[in-house]
């Protein structure tokens, strides 16, 4: 398991809401920008959203050492590891900007940043290669979770993980170097053997 502090965080991050409900009230103010984008229920909403919140940032440790396991299996670790890196980075050691929340709407914004970072790692990847390095499509939820932190702080995120992306892609050797061509072979080989077969 590559983040068991992470989880330790989660449970203090928890307890925190259970006794400040932060996650709550800022849900509360942010639930009729949320409405526009998805259907909430009549009754319930704010708790619905606040589990939302909570399944996305737990979901996000599962997801990278998911593609850790699948980098080390693939033979693709030459540009997996550093994208986990950058990704664990957001979380275990969050820019100052962050670090100015507390409970779970920091780890949100930490979430929200390894999250963005992999869904525009996976846009990268679709334009260079023609296909995503995680078969997910992340786009709708963080877009929900942009919409919950608001602007203009969201947008200084987005900016952040721009940078970051950028610095990931300087070295253009390493999808040669990598498994990346091997496993585009092996795809575009595929998709031609079962369209003439």
């Amino acid at each position: 398991m590559l983040f068991r502090s992470f989880e330790a965080n989660l449970q203090a991050a928890l307890i925190k809401e259970q006794n400040h409900a932060l996650l709550n009230k800022k849900i509360e103010q942010r639930q009729h920008d949320i409405a526009r984008i998805i259907a909430l229920p009549d009754t319930g909403a704010t708790e619905s959203l606040v589990q939302y919140v909570i399944d996305y940032i737990r979901y996000l440790p599962t997801l990278l050492n998911d593609l850790h396991e699948a980098g080390q299996q693939t033979g693709m670790t030459a540009i997996t590891t550093p994208v986990i890196a950058a990704a664990s980075e957001f979380l275990l050691a969050p820019p100052a900007e962050v670090e100015e929340e507390t409970g779970l709407i920091a780890l949100m914004d930490e979430a929200y940043l390894a999250f963005r970072l992999l869904e525009e790692v996976n846009e990268s990847c679709l334009h260079r290669i023609g296909q995503p390095l995680i078969p997910l499509d992340m786009c709708l939820s963080n877009i929900m979770i942009h919409t919950l932190i608001d602007e203009p702080f969201a947008n200084q995120l987005d900016a952040m993980v721009e940078l970051r992306v950028e610095r990931l892609f300087e070295k253009r050797t390493e999808y040669k170097e990598s498994g990346f061509e091997r496993s585009e072979e092996r795809r575009v080989g595929k998709e031609c053997r079962s369209r003439w077969s």
